[in-house]
């Protein structure tokens, strides 16, 4: 009996940090946020997101601060990675949907050589024209600062320039869950 005792008292001693733990990251969240994060199996992240420049595939130089004022869409992808085209499409109509209501999407490219990256384009896209704002880290220093495990790998930035949440691997963009999370997050 005093076996199950100690037992117990462990399983509620882990339930109570968790909670203690959790609970900074959706304090004074809306709930429509932390409902949609939950149902998408997201991580919270409850940080500043890391300020960097990185170039666009045409040369120009864009910061993470030129999106201040916006929510951030920010995902980490390559050319080679099979996931990463499956949920391409979804990111596509995702911000094509939103773009006019603040939110910003930013896809940086992990590959080696930009040619890979573009290729990749051409081949999603017609003429590889899209709405989403393409960067290139081909050191991978970015995704290494944000902690990015593996590939695609999301990021979602609310207005002040915090991550809300991490999303690890392939998503499905179009889910009602996820546009509950934009939409609470641009009327934030």
């Amino acid at each position: 009996m005093p076996y199950r005792w100690k037992i117990g008292v462990l399983v509620v001693a882990v339930a109570a940090g968790a909670f203690v733990l959790a609970e900074p990251w959706t304090e004074g969240r809306d709930p429509a946020v932390v409902r949609a994060v939950s149902q998408l199996d997201g991580q919270w992240a409850g940080r500043d997101a890391v300020p960097f420049e990185l170039e666009t595939l045409d040369g120009r130089v864009r910061s993470l601060n030129s999106y201040r004022g916006k929510v951030v869409f920010l995902n980490f992808w390559a050319s080679f990675c099979k996931p990463c085209r499956k949920e391409m499409p979804s990111m596509e109509r995702l911000i094509r949907q939103y773009q006019d209501q603040g939110l910003a999407m930013v896809a940086v490219s992990l590959d080696a050589q930009k040619q890979d990256a573009r290729a990749f384009l051409d081949n999603f896209l017609p003429r590889g024209q899209t709405a989403m704002d393409i960067l290139w880290d081909p050191t991978g220093e970015v995704s290494n600062r944000f902690g990015t495990e593996r590939i695609p790998e999301t990021y979602v930035i609310d207005r002040e320039g915090r991550i809300v949440a991490r999303f690890v691997s392939e998503y499905d963009w179009t889910r009602p869950e996820v546009k509950r999370l934009i939409e609470a997050m641009l009327d934030g």
